[in-house]
């Protein structure tokens, strides 16, 4: 599966993004991908099921890198740019866990005024889901499907998830989570290693704790493996 990241664009209007051109963004990213065992892939597309990567809405996806973030963890890393906005991204997929919610979206507070009409239409403004978490909703807003399952959902933001992503998770950390396809975000472009890590650590996480909740109904499933050994560290506790 691959990773892309967009780097400069103009929008319409003549405004250019205050970043390094494409070129530039292409080679660190390579040089990423080459240090962490990844791939790059020409012409790589991101799936378009969930509202931050809807189609209309995003503008650009200017290179790919594919590979395992970690031994059971298959995944794609982008740039992407949206109107006048940037996200750095990780896509991969979790098809059983549409069985318990359809789509569920955690976004922060701050950036709600950053989604656009694929958010509306699905979320209407009025499926927020109240966790019964003040310190959640003072960083988060959580929608999710009517037809899921709330005991599920509830269990997936355990005290502990929700500390996670209050605490550990990377500053400006989103996802998305859309008939199996989980798409996690950072607000802007990121070109260091460690940025990307952090992306890499927190999608990491978050596979992990979907997949237990899943464990916990579906009993164990084995899955596909990375066929070497993965070129990250395991992830800081």
């Amino acid at each position: 599966m691959p990773i892309s990241i967009c780097t400069a664009g103009t929008l319409s209007g003549g405004y250019k993004w205050p970043v390094a051109p494409p070129d530039a963004g292409i080679e660190v990213l390579a040089a990423y991908a080459a240090s962490r065992g990844l791939e790059v892939v020409e012409g790589g597309r991101l799936p378009r099921t969930t509202p931050l990567l809807a189609e209309g809405e995003l503008r650009s996806v200017d290179a790919v890198v594919s590979g395992w973030l970690a031994t059971y963890v298959e995944a794609t890393l982008a740039v992407v740019t949206r109107a006048d906005s940037r996200f750095t991204v990780a896509v991969t997929h979790l098809p059983k866990a549409k069985q318990f919610v359809p789509w569920m979206l955690c976004h922060r507070t701050e950036d709600e005024h950053l989604l656009g009409s694929a958010f509306e239409k699905l979320a209407h403004g009025e499926r927020r889901v109240d966790l019964g978490s003040a310190e959640l909703d003072a960083h988060y807003r959580i929608y999710a499907d009517p037809q899921r399952d709330d005991v599920w959902l509830h269990e997936l933001f355990s005290p502990a998830f929700i500390m996670f992503l209050i605490e550990r998770a990377p500053t400006g950390l989103s996802f998305e989570y859309v008939e199996g396809t989980l798409c996690v975000s950072l607000l802007g472009t990121r070109t260091l290693g460690e940025e990307l890590d952090g992306l890499r650590d927190a999608t990491v996480e978050l596979v992990g704790k979907i997949r237990a909740e899943i464990r916990e109904r579906l009993g164990e499933a084995k899955g596909r493996s990375a066929p070497t050994p993965p070129g990250y560290p395991p992830p800081a506790s």
